[in-house]
């Protein structure tokens, strides 16, 4: 039998809740856009997405994406830098729809 160690790391806990709730999977993502937006943080943005993937199984969503498993992976990473044909294809393999809104009621636009 493997000894299991005394502690869980933050990211496997949310791994176990996004599992058994993936609504709150989908308001952290949503939750951490925010965030990445307001700080200009886009690596936010790749971690967020890595653990709502490891949530559904990096396997089965790099298959869903026509990915290899290990792009997946290094795309997702903090240094990662995916095309966005790719991010549309890891969306459409969480099931996710994005959705962009205004900042502001009236955009400014130019004269």
């Amino acid at each position: 039998m493997k000894a299991q160690p005394p502690y869980v790391s933050h990211e496997d806990q949310q791994v176990r809740e996004f599992r058994k709730h993936p609504k709150r999977a989908i308001a952290y993502l949503n939750s951490c856009v925010q965030v990445a937006f307001e700080e200009n943080d886009p690596e936010l943005v790749l971690i967020a997405l890595a653990t709502v993937a490891k949530a559904y199984g990096m396997t089965h969503v790099a298959k869903s994406a026509s990915l290899k498993r290990e792009s997946l992976h290094r795309m997702l990473s903090k240094r990662g830098n995916p095309e966005w044909n790719s991010l549309f294809r890891v969306f459409k393999a969480l099931r996710l729809r994005p959705r962009l809104e205004s900042t502001q009621l009236r955009p400014h636009l130019p004269s």
